[in-house]
Order: structure tokens, then sequence, then C-alpha cells
């Protein structure tokens, strides 16, 4: 320890924090020998009242599914019994305790979490695990996850790995702890003792860089004279440093330890059948003559120090571990081992072997209904370079891609995909699902745009190959043209949908023809959903089609049927443990609260779907909750709302996602709007999104086919057509009466074939604004008509607002006052307190002495996100361990925020709880 001060205190507050509650996690990186295992070891020693887990990274299990989260929890699985039903049984799944449902990654992440928290309710825990660079990736992801969430409780941990090597163990949010060599004066003091000169230990500072491990390793060796040139890396330098004194102690059992090192599962009874078969003698297992070396706990065997395992494996010459891994092979003879053999013949195997592979690739199937996407990406990868050339070895690169897509390792598919391109005789069908899924990786961290070119010519194709391809390529091509703003995608969309036949009893079809009935809207259509398709859409199961179902069935004005089947979709994701999911699915679940004037819900739906889609690999997921955020504090008034969109424009703008974009440059232009910067507002609205999204007027369909009859005509952008109204109001308040015309004209063509009321009355209150007299004043009650049957508190507030506005001009002030009550009332309400100040001084205006009011303080009001989710799951009965699996929180969190929330309410019992969402959403309403 010595000179490891600093580092010895960073470790000492992580355990005092973990005792008092507020757990946390880090990382020791350095490179071999340079003391990490031991700060582990002294960390441990000291970790008083602590309970300690650990485990060692091995590089044969680097690529085994969880293998190094089963040592690690190995001491607790007793306890599984006591998780709630579907996370006890991902567990027992996952280490081969029971059958069933595979897995999901992130259900495995909340089932550890629950374990671990589960356990330190006894006292708190340690977890250490040593040589993480060969922990396997699905361990170091649920670790990760575990990390994140650890704020609020006794748990502590602790990872050491070398750096540049194995796995990469940069894990947000476990802190990195980088181990430099020591200085002089301590790596001095660590040598007193040694027969050495003053040169000598100046010269062994020199070629170790201060390696602790190098400088007592290499004292004792005979150095090379002064001025010599410097030895080889330091890593080769230990390697050979330990196999000269295995050789000089255990020279005759060599073989056995290569065999040992190269096995990874410790078993005595594997070796010993691969010993058998390599003519290699066992006994020295059996007399304890290798206890310098190897430790056993009665279960496996495991090197002492993971620079010893690495210098014998290495030891062994390329046809000797060839011989070494097919013993292995043959040794694993279990159903319950193939994966073990599958791998050892994939590490015995020379060039092409389809024998090998066609191992590996049922290897990696069994991975992954283990719940081991990493493992199966590994597996398949190496399945496709033993595959000789043929339509096989695209296939499984693909495969191996899309198991990386699942398992969030968005670079490893990207290059797999690349590979998987360049195979010439790759199947047509596996040409389509690949260009599918390099969409969703453009779509999730890299360009909708790309995504949407990805996929378009596929189209067509899926029709004509495999029916089943076409339902979910032609979906997510709606998907994606509405988020890359392409208003052609909706007649292209209308056209490949014509020449379907659905069935019209199958529910996955009912979402096509409710697509195809959109894209007939937004071609200049009226398309009059059957209501057979909205009943059956209600049958759909899936939370991916459910979702994107929701999404046309709000665009069509079903509001109702959208918003049960986007909450269902997400309630069905968390009960699947699939977050990648489930952060996709906030994102419509905040925008739709946001339209509602749910800003509380909406903040807590956009917070949790930022966090979920980091854990997700899912950047652009992130960056649109974080433009739903902005735009919430700006319907909310809030200070720091400019500073917030301007953030996300630029980083949207920057990963070319003209939604997100869409959702900043609104926020910022209501700022302008509410503080009476008019052109600035107007500017916002009309000009986020580019040329691209100008508003234009409809064009001109082919009854027959849907398409546009003239192709050089632009069909309006969903998008720029979202922010019209906001538009219309800015310019008229701006003093551009002509412009506000044109596009309210414009506006309402878009909106002539849907049926949604909250649509027919933005479009009335455009009509109204560039009117005048009796003509704005009946478009005006026709507004407020609408508005009553809609459910949008926030606009119909806005349109009392304009409504009173102008009753004032026309000097009617005391209907005016009516309607500015009625705007500034709901404003303080919804908690948009720069709107109800807005009209509050037109009341004011009017020659009313309106009373100061203190804003309404809604009774959930003070919450945090986090806090107001679990709220909202108390209302709905769910218990604490229930609320801790569907936010993916341990039932410590979910007591802890509980406790806050009860404080902050000034109640006693969940009883009360109840009652109060119950009447913070009639007050909302």
């Amino acid at each position: 320890m010595l000179g490891r001060d600093s580092e010895i205190e960073l470790l000492a507050t992580l355990l005092r924090r973990a005792a008092e509650g507020h757990g946390g996690g880090v990382v020791l990186h350095g490179e071999p020998g340079i003391g990490k295992t031991a700060l582990l070891t002294h960390t441990e020693e000291r970790a008083t009242g602590f309970r300690v887990l650990r485990a060692v990274g091995v590089a044969p299990e680097a690529d085994l599914a969880y293998a190094t989260l089963h040592e690690l929890l190995l001491p607790v699985l007793d306890s599984v019994a006591e998780l709630p039903g579907p996370q006890a049984q991902a567990l027992s799944v996952l280490f081969g305790r029971a059958h069933g449902t595979p897995p999901d990654p992130f259900l495995v992440g909340l089932s550890t979490l629950s374990l671990l928290s589960l356990r330190a309710g006894e006292r708190p825990l340690l977890c250490v695990v040593d040589d993480a660079h060969w922990a396997d990736r699905p361990t170091l992801k649920t670790l990760a996850f575990v990390a994140r969430r650890l704020d609020n409780e006794p748990i502590a941990v602790a990872l050491a790995a070398r750096a540049d090597e194995g796995h990469d163990t940069d894990l947000p949010h476990l802190r990195r702890i980088p181990l430099m060599g020591l200085k002089p004066d301590a790596a001095r003091a660590l040598l007193a003792g040694r027969r050495l000169t003053h040169g000598e230990q100046e010269q062994l500072l020199a070629v170790t860089g201060g390696n602790p491990l190098a400088l007592l390793e290499l004292a004792g060796r005979e150095l090379p004279p002064e001025g010599a040139q410097e030895p080889p890396a330091l890593t080769d330098e230990l390697g050979r440093s330990f196999l000269a004194r295995i050789r000089g102690r255990h020279g005759a059992a060599l073989p056995l330890l290569q065999l040992i090192a190269a096995d990874g599962s410790g078993s005595v009874e594997t070796v010993g059948r691969a010993a058998a078969s390599l003519g290699i003698d066992a006994g020295p297992l059996h007399r304890a003559e290798l206890d310098e070396l190897l430790t056993y706990d009665g279960t496996r065997l495991v090197f002492r120090h993971p620079l010893i395992r690495s210098a014998v494996y290495h030891s062994a010459t390329v046809n000797r571990r060839v011989a070494i891994h097919r013993a292995l092979a043959s040794a694993f003879d279990t159903d319950a081992d193939h994966h073990r053999r599958a791998w050892h013949l994939g590490q015995a195997a020379v060039g092409q072997d389809e024998v090998a592979a066609g191992e590996l690739e049922r290897s990696a199937e069994q991975a992954a209904l283990r719940g081991g996407p990493a493992a199966a990406m590994a597996t398949l990868s190496r399945a496709a370079e033993l595959t000789p050339d043929g339509p096989d070895r695209g296939r499984r690169l693909w495969s191996a891609a899309r198991a990386a897509v699942q398992g969030g390792f968005t670079a490893a598919a990207g290059e797999l995909l690349d590979r998987a391109e360049r195979e010439p005789r790759l199947a047509e069908a596996d040409r389509i699902a690949l260009a599918a899924l390099r969409a969703i990786v453009a779509e999730f961290a890299g360009s909708t745009q790309d995504a949407l070119d990805l996929v378009r010519p596929w189209i067509p194709r899926a029709l004509r190959v495999d029916r089943r391809l076409f339902t979910p390529t032609v979906a997510m091509y709606a998907d994606l043209g509405r988020r890359a703003d392409r208003p052609r995608a909706w007649a292209e969309l209308a056209g490949w949908l014509g020449e379907v036949a659905p069935d019209r009893d199958d529910p996955r079809d009912a979402v096509l023809r409710l697509l195809h009935a959109l894209c007939l809207a937004r071609t200049g259509h009226d398309p009059r959903p059957a209501a057979r398709d909205r009943e059956l859409a209600g049958e759909l199961t899936d939370p991916v089609t459910m979702t994107l179902a929701g999404t046309i069935a709000g665009q069509l004005g079903e509001h109702e049927l959208s918003r049960r089947l986007i909450r269902d979709a997400g309630r069905l994701a968390r009960a699947g443990g699939s977050l990648g999911t489930v952060a996709w699915n906030l994102e419509y679940q905040a925008a739709d609260e946001l339209a509602r004037g749910r800003f509380g819900l909406a903040e807590a739906h956009a917070e949790e779907g930022c966090q979920f889609a980091a854990d997700a690999s899912q950047p652009n997921t992130a960056c649109r909750n974080r433009a739903l955020l902005a735009l919430c504090a700006a319907l909310r008034g809030r200070p720091e709302a400019a500073e917030l969109a301007a953030g996300v424009l630029a980083e949207a703008t920057g990963r070319r996602l003209p939604d997100a974009m869409a959702y900043a440059g609104r926020a910022l232009g209501l700022v302008d709007l509410v503080a009476g910067r008019h052109h600035e507002a107007a500017h916002h609205f009309a000009g986020t999104t580019g040329p691209a999204t100008a508003l234009t007027t409809a064009s001109p369909v082919d009854p027959a086919t849907g398409l546009v009859a003239d192709p050089g005509v632009e069909l309006p952008a969903d998008l720029a057509m979202g922010m019209a109204p906001d538009l219309v109001e800015a310019l008229v308040r701006a003093g551009d009466q002509e412009g506000a015309a044109a596009a309210a004209a414009r506006y309402e063509r878009w909106t002539a074939y849907t049926g949604s009321p909250e649509l027919g009355a933005l479009a009335a209150r455009c009509r109204a604004l560039v009117s005048e007299g009796a003509d704005a004043h009946g478009h005006f009650a026709e507004a407020l008509r609408l508005h009553a049957l809609a459910d949008s508190p926030l606009e119909l507030a806005r349109t009392e607002l304009l409504l009173g506005e102008r009753l004032r001009r026309d000097r009617r002030r005391s209907e005016a006052r009516r309607h500015l009550r009625e705007a500034a009332e709901g404003f303080r309400r919804l908690g948009a307190l720069a709107w109800a100040d807005h009209a509050q001084g037109e009341l004011r205006a009017t020659g009313e002495q309106a009373r100061t009011r203190a804003p309404e303080a809604a009774a959930l009001g003070t919450l945090t996100p986090q806090e107001l989710r679990i709220t909202l799951a108390v209302g709905e009965g769910l218990t604490n361990r229930e609320i801790a699996a569907q936010l993916f929180l341990s039932p410590r969190t979910v007591d802890y925020h509980l406790r806050k929330v009860f404080q902050k309410a000034g109640i006693t019992s969940r009883a009360e709880l109840m009652r109060l969402v119950l009447a913070e959403d009639r007050r909302v309403r």
C-alpha cells in the first residue's frame, strides 16, 4: 500500500457512504501488477460490518454470458426465491436452475439489484470483481445498471481492470481511478531490504515504470548492464518472470497447468477427463502439489494470480493450444455444457470448419435463450469466421449483428453488418432483414434520414419475398418518415399498402389498414377508418407494434385508443424487462401528456426515458426525450427553458434529428412568444426544421393508387404543420397578417381529413386570428366548442386568452374579463406560470383590479419526477415490489422515495396518497 494514500482514502469514503445507505462504485484501472488486486484486498479487509461478494473475470469465460455474475452472486442465490416472481424466474433461468422464457438483459439487471438490495437489508454489501476486463459483457452491463441505482442502497461495488485489454470497463456511474506507477520514494521503500545498489534501483525504476509487482518480481533477477537496450514490454517481461518461477518449481506440471488455464470452468472432473485424453498426469492436483499456484474451494480451480494464468496459457504453442481445446471440447459431454464444448471447438478449429461453425451457431441459440446477447454475438461472429463461402456465413454475421443490437453494442453491430453486406451469396430475405437492422442502428445511434433511405428500397421486395417481413418493415418506414419529416413518405406508403390484401381478422393487419387510412389523409383523402380496425388494434400484444399503432391512431384523431395502446405497450415492455422498448415508448407517453397539459407526468416520462435510453445505448432516443423536457420547461415558463432548448437544438442538429429539432425549436419559440418577442418566435416556429419542411400546399393525388400525381409538388410536412398554430399566433402578434392568413389556410387544408376535435379547434382558432369582426368571434366560438370535446387544457387556455385579448381590443371589456379569468385560472392549474402572468396582465388592462394570487400549487407539485412516478404507481394500487419491478429500481429505493413523498404531501398512509392522486387528476382535467 506504499504510495497509495489517495486511493485508499477514496475507497474508504466509498465504504463509509455505503454504510450510511448511499452506495456507489469505482473501477481501478491500470496495467498488470500495478496494485489493483492489492487495493481490492485492502478494501475487503477494512470493510468491517460488510458482507463481501467476490468474483474474478477469466479470459476463457469472457464470452460466456453472465459467468462472472454467477460467481459473484453464488453465495446469495439461495435467496432468489424471495424476489418477485418474474425476477426470481429470470435469475433461475439465467443460471440454469429452471426452464422458462428467456430473460431480457434489463430484467437481469433489475433482478440482480433486487437480490443485492434484499441481502443488504441485513448488513451492507461490498461487491468486488477483480480482472473485470475479462468479465463477460452481460455481467459488466448488469453491474453498470446496478451501479446507476445505488444512491439509496448500502451497497459498494469495486472493480479492478487492466487498461486496454479484454472488455471495456469504462462504465458510466462507476468512478474511474487510474493507478500509475509508484513515485520514486514509494518505490524505494518497497525495495527496502533488497540488496540493490542505488544505480540498480534507478535502473529498475526506469524499466518498470514503478510497477509494484514488476519491481518485486524483477528485483531478484540479474539486470542487464546499465546502458543496455530496455527489455520488452512489461507484460511480456512479467510473463517470462512468472514462467521462469513456474518452470523452476513445477516444470513437470506445466502441461497440466496449461490445460487448467485453457479450461475456464475450474472443474476438476473436466480437467481430469481432458488430461486423460492427452496423456497428462493429473496427480499433482490431488496431491496438493500446486497449492502455491492454485486455489480450490470445493467447486472450482482458480489461479492465485491472473498473471500466472495468462503466462501459463500463452506459454503453449499454437498447435498445443489447439490440441488442448479439442480435448476440453470432448470433455464436456452433457447438454448443459454445450456452450463450453462449442466454444472450445471454435478455439480448436483451424481455417474453415462447418462442423465447428454449426456447433457454435447452435450454442449461440442456447446463449440467447439464457439471456446472453453478448455471448451470442461473439459465438456467431466466430461461427461466421469458420463458415465456408456461402449464404450461411452472411446469415450468421447478420444474426451476430442482431444479437449485438439486442445487447446494446452498436459499434460492433455496425461492423458485423458491414461484413455481412460484403457476402455475395446472402439470401434476399436476409438482405431485407439486414437492411431493417441497419436502419434500427441508424435510428437509435445515427441519422433518421439515413435509416429511412436504408429501408426504403427493400419494402417492395419484402412485399414480394416474404409477407412476414413486409409488416414490420413498412411500419418502421412510417415511423421513420414521420420522424425524418419526409412528406412524400406518406404517398409512397399509400402506394405500397394499396397492394396488400390484409386479413380482416388479424390485429397486425388492422394496423396496416389504419396506416393506409392515415396515408390517405396525408395525401388528400378522407380516410374514414373502420370501427372494426379500431377494435382489432386493441387486441395487439407486442409493445413495439402497439406503440406504432398508438401513434397512427393519434394522428387519425383517435386519441383515447392512442393513449391506451401506448400506455399498455409501456406496461408490457416493463413487465418483460425490455428497457430499450420502454425508453422509446416513453417519448410517446411524454409527448401525449404534454399535449394534455399534464406537465409533471410529461417530465417524469421524459426524464425516465433519458435514463433508460442511456442504458439501452440509444443516444437519439435520449436526445428526443431531452427535447421534450425543454418543451415542457418552456410551457411551464421556467427560466432554464431557453438554455436547455438551445443545447438540445445543437445536439439534434448535429445528429440530424428533425423531430427533436422541432421540439427544441418550438420550445425556443414559446419562450419568445410569451415574452413578447413575436418576430423571434415566428422565426423559430417557421425555420427550425429547415426548408424541406416548409408549409406547402397538399399535392394532387391519383385516387386509384394514392400516389402523388405531380412528383414535383411537395406534400405538407407533419413537423412544420404541427407548429402552424403557434406560427399563426406569432405572425399575427408581429403584425404580419398576410403571412398568418397563408399559414392558417395551409393548416386548415392539412387538418381537413382528420376527425380530431383538437386539431379542428386549433384550425378554428387560426381562422379566428386572421379574421375580423363577427367572423372572428364565430370562429372563436367554434374553437371553444371543439376544445370542450378534446383533452387539451393548455390549448383551451390559450384560446381563451386570445379571445379575451380580441374582445378587450373591441372594447367589450365585460366579456373579455370572463375569458381572461378562465385563461388565467387554466394556466395556473397547469403550472404554466409565465402564461398565467400574461393573462393576469391582460385582465388588469380591462380595468379589473385582479387580486394577487400565489401560483396554485398542486398537491403533488413539489415532487421530483422519480417521486411522481412512484406516487402514480401507488395510485394504481401497486406494492413497493411491483413498483420496483416496473421502474427498474430496488424496493429499498422505492421505499426511500415514498417516505419523502409522505413528508412533502403531509400524509401518513398509502390510502391518503391514492386519494391525492385521484384529486390531482380531477384538478388537471
